[in-house]
């Protein structure tokens, strides 16, 4: 659903940026445990100046794992997965990004590589990071809270590995490592007032967030007053929690060459997504955003009324759709959900 996300501008509360400190590649954990079959990656904490000078010139970088023994965790280009229970040797290989194909190695150009070790269990339980729903807290409350649980500002070594995020882009956000594995990154997005709208983790563990199933991810919500409402276009649970007005949600976010699944809880007045247990129908319209625009190819829905609804479930626009191209232009660079008819709604980055 949301913004390719995040960024920064704001310093670290103490000392160098992370950015500034690290001149080698490290990655979140030397040693990881994952479950039989589930499919994995691995975050970068920190790049190597090699990697820092590239991305200065390019938009992104492309990844490998390659497992030292396929038995025990299987590779699969930009993933690994356990296979059964046992110990292997990964090695993380940094590469150029192709000029032909997205997101895919230049084999000739290797920026870094790095080895963990992967330990595979039958399950391996993890924690949600602390991810605040205290809407309308203020963007110095919530560092401080974010601080409290020893979470780092990593604002500008955000900026650093993601060159193709605009500043206006990055305003929206504050970002915070959390040292965790599963859950490395906490992003904290705020409206034009400074206020706390919504917040997202990255999950490493694809499993963990389900699909078309309940999940580890909405066992753990359903107890703090989430009810799973159904499940959005690519799968993923949308749940809603009405005494904090909170909307649970998936997502993919493309990071460090990888795309990891995102979780996100956002303020929402009231659902706007409509979904009862799946049983809305997909848009037969083709849906996308172009520089602020949003352009809707009627694809047979000509004649039923569009909404569109931003940050809070504020609707921000409703008209009838015409024939052929309907294009849009939107007042806001977040994210936005379209409902055409009594169809599901979508949510554009």
């Amino acid at each position: 659903m949301k913004h390719s996300l995040l960024a920064w501008l704001l310093p670290i509360a103490a000392g160098l940026p992370l950015e500034l400190e690290a001149q080698t590649t490290e990655l979140v954990a030397d040693t990881v445990c994952v479950s039989v079959g589930t499919q994995n990656h691995m975050f970068i904490k920190a790049f190597s100046q090699p990697i820092k000078d590239y991305l200065e010139q390019h938009p992104r970088i492309a990844i490998e794992f390659t497992s030292a023994d396929a038995t025990v965790v299987e590779d699969g280009g930009a993933w690994f997965r356990g296979k059964t229970t046992g110990k292997a040797k990964v090695m993380l290989t940094i590469y150029q990004e192709s000029t032909k194909f997205k997101d895919y190695p230049d084999y000739e150009k290797k920026l870094d590589e790095l080895s963990f070790v992967v330990k595979v269990e039958d399950q391996v339980p993890a924690t949600l990071p602390t991810m605040l729903t205290d809407w309308g807290l203020g963007r110095a409350e919530v560092a401080q809270a974010m601080t409290d649980k020893l979470y780092e500002d990593f604002n500008a070594t955000f900026a650093t590995m993601n060159p193709g995020m605009t500043e206006e882009e990055l305003s929206y956000y504050d970002i915070y490592y959390t040292d965790d594995y599963e859950y490395p990154l906490v992003y904290n997005m705020f409206n034009e007032e400074g206020q706390l709208v919504s917040t997202y983790t990255l999950v490493n563990n694809a499993t963990r967030l389900g699909y078309m199933a309940e999940s580890e991810i909405t066992q753990a919500l359903e107890p703090q007053g989430y009810e799973l409402l159904g499940y959005d276009e690519m799968g993923w649970p949308v749940l809603y929690n009405e005494a904090t007005k909170t909307q649970a949600y998936g997502g993919v976010l493309t990071i460090q060459g990888q795309y990891f699944r995102m979780l996100g809880l956002e303020y929402c007045e009231e659902n706007p997504l409509g979904i009862t247990h799946g049983q809305l129908p997909m848009p037969t319209a083709t849906i996308t955003k172009q520089n602020g625009t949003l352009h809707i190819d009627a694809a047979g829905q000509a004649g039923q009324t569009v909404r569109i609804y931003g940050a809070g479930g504020k609707l921000l626009d409703s008209r009838t759709l015409h024939e052929g191209d309907n294009a849009i232009s939107l007042d806001t660079h977040q994210p936005v959900i379209v409902k055409i008819g009594q169809t599901m709604g979508v949510k554009v980055m």
